[in-house]
C-alpha cells in the first residue's frame, strides 16, 4: 500500500508507510431510514421477544449507531461481511453512559450484534416511544436521524494513537530540533484521523485510554463518531470511539468492547 504524503513529511515515508491500515470513512445524510439500514440515531432493527438494553436503573438505552455489514465495502480484515452491529448509549446520563473507571463495563452502553437477520418486519419491534419518557428529554450526542454511506481508504498511524510516540519518535525529535513554526500543527492536522470511521486509527481530544496496559490489546477501531456537522456533538466538540481486540472481532464477541468519549 502507498499514499500521497504532505511534502513536509515525504522524507519520513519509510517510517509512515509501514503503519498504513485500511479504513472505512463514513458520511451522513439526514433522512428517515428503514429498520435494516445503517444509520446514526433513529430506530434500530430489533426482534420481538428480545430483551431491549437498559441501564442499571432500568431506563432504556438509545441507539447511537447501526451498521449493516451487507452495505459496508469488504475492505477491513476480520470484520463481519453480513449482520447488523448496534451501539446503544445512555441518554439519561450526562456522560452518555461512560464508566470512567472501566470503559468495558456495558452498563451505560451496549454493543449488540445480530448475525442472523429476520426479514419479516412483523417480527420486529416497531414502536420505540418507550425510549423517551414524557416530559423528560434525552441528552444525546446525535440529534438527528441520519443514513450513512461508506468509502474505503487507507491511512497511516494517527498521532493520537497510544503507539504513535514510539513509532514517530524520530519525526517528533526532528520537529522539536528544527523548531520550525507550524510543522507540529501540520503533523497533527495531516495525521489526526478525525471524522466518522470504521477501522483505521482513532482521534482523541484528550488521551488514548488504551495507554492503560489493561486495554492495550483493544487495537481495532469498531466505530468512531466525531463532532462533525450540525447534528453531532460530544460535550464540547468531542469524539466517541469503540474498540475491540482482534481475537474478539474474529470470534464476533462484542461483550468486552472498550467505549470512550472525550472533549476539549
Amino acid at each position: 500500500m502507498t499514499i500521497q504524503l504532505p511534502q513536509a513529511f515525504e522524507k519520513y515515508r519509510s517510517i509512515i508507510e509501514p503503519t498504513l491500515q485500511p479504513v472505512i470513512h463514513i458520511d451522513t445524510v439526514e433522512r428517515p431510514t428503514s429498520l435494516f439500514e445503517s444509520k446514526f440515531e433513529g430506530n434500530p432493527y430489533f426482534p420481538l421477544g428480545m430483551e431491549y438494553p437498559k441501564n442499571e436503573s432500568g431506563q432504556p438505552l438509545k441507539l447511537l449507531a447501526q451498521i449493516n455489514f451487507a452495505d459496508v465495502p469488504k475492505h477491513l480484515p476480520h470484520f463481519p461481511t453480513e449482520g447488523i452491529l448496534q451501539f446503544y448509549i445512555d441518554g439519561y446520563d450526562d456522560v452518555f453512559g461512560l464508566d470512567f473507571k472501566n470503559g468495558q463495563h456495558q452498563a451505560g452502553f451496549r454493543v449488540i450484534f445480530h448475525e442472523e437477520i429476520i426479514q419479516d418486519e412483523l417480527q420486529l419491534l416497531q414502536d420505540f416511544s418507550f425510549v423517551t419518557v414524557e416530559d423528560e428529554e434525552l441528552y444525546f450526542p446525535v440529534t438527528k436521524e441520519m443514513a450513512v454511506t461508506f468509502a474505503p481508504a487507507i491511512e497511516p498511524l494517527s498521532v493520537n494513537d497510544f503507539r504513535s510516540y514510539d513509532v514517530y519518535e524520530a519525526i517528533w525529535q526532528e520537529i522539536d530540533d528544527a523548531d520550525q513554526y507550524g510543522l507540529d500543527d501540520q503533523f497533527y492536522t495531516s495525521f489526526g484521523c478525525t471524522g466518522h470511521r470504521i477501522g483505521g486509527y482513532p482521534f482523541f481530544t484528550q488521551a488514548d485510554p488504551r495507554e492503560d496496559d489493561y486495554f492495550g490489546d483493544s487495537t481495532v477501531l469498531l466505530l468512531q463518531i466525531d463532532s462533525v456537522g450540525n447534528h453531532v456533538m460530544w460535550g464540547d466538540t468531542g469524539v466517541g470511539n469503540f474498540f475491540i481486540t482482534e481475537d474478539e472481532l474474529k470470534r464476533k464477541d462484542f461483550s468486552k468492547v472498550l467505549y470512550n468519549w472525550d472533549c476539549c
